[in-house]
């Protein structure tokens, strides 16, 4: 899906229903509230498909990661107050209570999960060990070239000879 990353996903999302995002006692935006395994991100707009608010092609964008959050409370009414380096508050929720639920939740998993790791291919064996192809057994030296002489003439002598063939002595 186009916005998760990998190994993210979705949790929740507002719907249809526009989350306002208030930035200050005279700033408000409206916009879509998510919440992955990994962040809780709210982008301004009115989306239909929650995926599309994760893309990050908006400018009023506000992305914490779920390792960042300190606090969440549910305030008066259908606000959550959000604390991760400063505090966010979000308004007109519906299910207010279980969107901090939910977050509180997704924070504690994120913190005692593994980090995440991309599936390893099939296991495939290791090739065949070289093996080079079989030398010819060595072939006996001649006789001169293993020293084996008569000592009676010197002619050369096989090592199975019982008489030299040159003079006849007996070896």
């Amino acid at each position: 899906m186009e916005g998760l990353q990998p190994g993210e996903a979705l949790i929740k999302d507002s719907g249809m229903f526009p989350v306002a995002w208030s930035k200050s006692a005279f700033s408000t935006v409206n916009g879509k509230l998510i919440l992955t395994n990994q962040r809780l991100v709210f982008a301004a707009g009115r989306f239909q498909n929650p995926i599309e608010g994760l893309g990050g092609a908006h400018k009023e964008r506000v992305e914490l990661s779920l390792g960042d959050i300190v606090s969440v409370d549910k305030g008066m009414m259908a606000t959550v107050k959000v604390t991760a380096g400063q505090e966010y508050t979000f308004k007109g929720m519906r299910n207010a209570k279980e969107w901090v639920d939910l977050i509180i939740r997704a924070v504690r998993d994120a913190q005692t999960a593994p980090p995440y790791a991309p599936p390893q291919p099939a296991y495939q064996p290791p090739p065949p060990a070289y093996t080079p192809p079989p030398q010819p057994a060595p072939q006996p030296a001649p006789a001169a070239q293993r020293g084996l002489f008569c000592t009676e003439c010197g002619s050369p002598l096989d090592a199975v000879d019982k008489f030299c063939g040159s003079c006849g002595k007996r070896l």
